[in-house]
């Protein structure tokens, strides 16, 4: 298959899925990394509702600007992309806090 088969032939599956499971579209979490760029961008191409959510944790800066990089790409190429942002270090941290330390 060539690389455009191959994309419209996963994009096709995802609107199956969709259709199948009754979603009304779909929510990434965004990392930074290849994996999250791959999947997200793949879900923009169905047109479907599309979702972007940062959750960093310690993250580091970099891959948060990689990440914010990406989405704002998206966003400027497919109209059915939002985003949204919840910092989860502080509820990390009081998790962490009130487990045992042994």
């Amino acid at each position: 298959m060539e690389e455009k088969e191959v994309i419209q032939h996963i994009v096709n599956w995802l609107l199956e899925y969709q259709k199948k499971s009754g979603a009304e579209g779909f929510v990434i979490g965004i990392s930074g990394g290849i994996d999250s760029a791959l999947t997200s961008t793949l879900a923009a191409k169905t047109k479907l509702p599309t979702l972007c959510v940062e959750m960093p944790i310690h993250q580091n800066k970099e891959q948060v600007e990689r990440g914010r990089n990406h989405i704002n790409w998206l966003k400027k190429n497919f109209e059915n992309v939002t985003d949204s942002e919840i910092e989860l270090t502080n509820v990390f941290d009081s998790f962490v806090e009130e487990l045992p330390k042994s």
